[in-house]
């Protein structure tokens, strides 16, 4: 019999002998009741019989053992793991000393490093050996900035005091000097943002701290490149800023390929245009105070008033339209008659003879009659036809 079994057996036993004592202090309470019901007991008496149960009952369990559950906080989670096949092969009991992937798109330590004593020597002694960074640097927009308002983006402003670095002759990481690499374990990510939003923490910034982004550990780093011009504007990782998006969301790069799509891969509308990766005050980051107002951005003609209106319309475009692509038309998440099907279900086109008849499921089917379908200001337009 292994180990587990024999502790297991050993619990179901102390567990059995604990309910046997239980309800032998039980019997005898009861037994103890029937004979005093002739007799004036006070409630004084009751309660010391009570406790003196409650007593024995709490001895009894002491002698049993104080065992305790092992803990799992030092546990491996399943979403720290890489995959549900690499936690069940540690057992769910390893715990990680890094981030999930050092090489994946969130990535900083989670333990940082003691500092290390250094003071500032100046932009010019980094010049001696980072002068190709100085000279790629400089063709961003800090860096051109920082030509006509010296000392302003000068590299130990971001970088740290590089005394120490330069005594140990340089090296990524060597003398604590601050590399903003995501594989970079001697600093959080927490502690590499600091930096960049003592500079840049208003306007879109202003709703970083607690945003979805930030509390998943996004690095600033993660989505921009400071170092050298790639983007058209703000300094992002690729010239096409929705790849820079694609990064994590796959799936939305996925449906923007699908036939009715946003003209996202046409370069008209990018990410930004409806979300702010820096945060928000709604949901899924939106610009707007409800996905209706960003639709209304482009869509003015849908924003009504309406004389008769389409609840589900007033209600939420996306009841009807998947905004990221599509496969049906008009980027509808369902194909009609389906997607009408989904609320006026009286209307289905196989109902019994006297209903609607079977062209309602051809060309545009329901909208061959409902053409008015977000809304109508015609004083007929109640079944929203004109």
């Amino acid at each position: 019999m292994t180990a587990k079994a024999v502790a297991a057996n050993s619990d179901d036993a102390s567990f059995s002998a604990l309910r046997d004592y239980v309800q032998s202090v039980a019997a005898t309470a009861n037994s103890t009741d029937a004979q005093n019901s002739d007799r004036d007991i006070t409630k004084s008496a009751r309660r010391e019989s009570g406790d003196g149960a409650y007593a024995a009952l709490r001895d009894f369990a002491g002698r049993i053992g104080d065992k305790q559950p092992p803990s799992i906080k030092g546990a491996t989670k399943l979403a720290q793991a890489n995959s549900l096949f690499e936690f069940l092969q540690k057992g769910g009991s390893a715990s990680q000393s890094g981030p999930m992937n050092s090489n994946g798109p969130v990535a900083g330590g989670k333990n940082p490093g003691a500092p290390v004593a250094a003071r500032y020597v100046g932009a010019k002694v980094c010049m001696t050996c980072h002068a190709d960074k100085a000279a790629a640097f400089g063709k961003t927009l800090m860096g051109r900035i920082g030509k006509t308002q010296k000392g302003k983006f000068d590299c130990e402003n971001c970088h740290g005091p590089g005394s120490a670095h330069v005594k140990a002759g340089g090296g990524r990481g060597v003398g604590g000097i601050i590399s903003f690499r995501p594989n970079d374990l001697s600093r959080t990510a927490e502690q590499n943002n600091a930096i960049c939003l003592g500079c840049h923490e208003r306007g879109d910034r202003a709703n970083w701290r607690g945003s979805n982004h930030q509390v998943r550990g996004l690095m600033c780093t993660n989505c921009h490149t400071i170092m050298k011009a790639v983007s058209r504007k703000y300094q992002l990782k690729t010239a096409f800023e929705p790849d820079t998006c694609f990064q994590c969301h796959k799936d939305r790069r996925a449906q923007m390929f699908r036939s009715a799509h946003m003209p996202m891969r046409e370069g008209k509308v990018v990410c930004s245009d409806c979300h702010n990766p820096h945060g928000s005050f709604t949901e899924k980051l939106l610009r707007g105070a409800s996905v209706n107002e960003v639709c209304y951005k482009c869509h003015a003609e849908k924003r009504g008033p309406f004389l008769f209106e389409h609840e589900p319309v007033r209600e939420n475009c996306e009841n009807c339209h998947d905004p990221h692509g599509s496969v049906n038309q008009y980027m509808l998440k369902l194909q009609r008659p389906r997607l009408c099907n989904e609320c006026h279900s009286l209307m289905d086109t196989s109902a019994a003879p006297g209903g609607h008849s079977p062209h309602h499921a051809f060309g545009q089917a329901c909208q061959n009659c409902h053409t008015k379908i977000h809304g109508s200001n015609s004083p007929g337009g109640a079944f929203l036809f004109r």
